[in-house]
């Protein structure tokens, strides 16, 4: 009888605290810095839900080891819903499966709230790559083992394993050079010294649209609307290139179920507000909003699949 009437009081002391949620500001950790595309996205979700909710919404911005500092605050957090993540590919799945002792697990560390999008990645080449479709860069790598670069963000990004899945789909040689983010990556492709890049919208587009690049696929299952005449990696007969990043909004695991649906159903309002659809448009991105089980779902398959993907490269996971 004790033990019953300790649970029940429990659940009336969460129930209680989630109809007065918020009271006080909420902290949104972004792990990039301001500026970025994923800076301008959860600034702009930040303003439309701290209407909704009746308190500021403070986006702070934890940068560092491809988000993988703001995650590990966020983790170590109360589970109270006053401190939230805005997580994307790098920090809610590639860095945690490609960085040694991180101080959190994906699935584990958190209580998912809702995704936010999905998209693409393009690969690009430059001139100096005599190909104009899939088939005829594949063709040249294998004729020229070796001579093509590609670049990525940074070693064990999802950028460097996009660029090391194609290698292994399509039977290719290929040198991966390194930058430290994606503007000295575009400089080294523009410049020359790297020939290939994935990389997600909108970051190529304006060279694909000014023909300095050239875009020769898309990952994912459809075509991008800003590129429609660029196929996918499907269509022309390549599979084995599965990367897509991915937005999403978590918390410190053990955030009472009551304030994860409030922030659901009110996050999935808020990515209905034109300002933000626009904002995604612009970078070809289409919410996908969901329940909270869905987007766990979602992290724990592409946990594992990534930990599959950093192991069949034989990457040596960073200190």
């Amino acid at each position: 009888m004790r033990n019953l009437l300790a649970i029940s009081l429990c659940v009336f002391a969460v129930s209680v605290s989630a109809q007065g949620y918020p009271s006080r500001p909420v902290t949104l950790v972004n792990g990039f810095p301001p500026g970025a595309a994923t800076d301008t996205i959860s600034r702009q979700i930040a303003g439309v839900l701290s209407k909704r909710l009746g308190q500021p919404i403070v986006v702070e911005n934890r940068v560092g080891a491809s988000g993988t500092i703001g995650a590990a605050t966020v983790a170590r957090a109360a589970p109270d819903g006053y401190t939230l993540l805005f997580g994307v590919l790098s920090n809610l799945i590639v860095g945690p499966a490609s960085i040694k002792d991180i101080a959190y697990d994906p699935v584990q560390s958190f209580a998912p709230i809702v995704e936010i999008a999905r998209g693409p990645y393009v690969l690009v080449v430059t001139p100096a790559v005599p190909a104009r479709t899939l088939a005829e860069f594949t063709d040249y790598a294998r004729k020229n083992p070796g001579k093509l670069n590609f670049g990525s963000v940074g070693p064990g990004s999802a950028h460097h394993f996009a660029g090391e899945m194609l290698k292994r789909a399509a039977g290719i040689q290929m040198v991966h050079i390194p930058y430290k983010g994606g503007g000295p990556a575009y400089t080294g492709l523009l410049g020359g010294e790297i020939q290939v890049l994935l990389d997600t919208m909108p970051g190529p587009q304006q060279y694909v649209q000014a023909g300095t690049l050239r875009a020769l696929a898309v990952t994912g299952p459809k075509r991008l609307a800003s590129l429609p005449d660029v196929p996918t990696f499907l269509e022309q007969g390549q599979d084995g290139v599965d990367v897509q990043f991915l937005f999403g909004i978590v918390a410190p695991r053990g955030t009472p179920p009551d304030i994860v649906a409030r922030l659901n159903a009110e996050i999935t309002q808020a990515l209905s507000d034109p300002e933000i659809r626009a904002t995604l448009a612009r970078q070809s991105i289409e919410p996908t909003p969901g329940t909270p089980d869905a987007f766990g779902a979602l992290l724990a398959l592409e946990w594992k699949r990534w930990r599959d993907i950093v192991a069949k490269t034989g990457f040596k996971a960073a200190n």
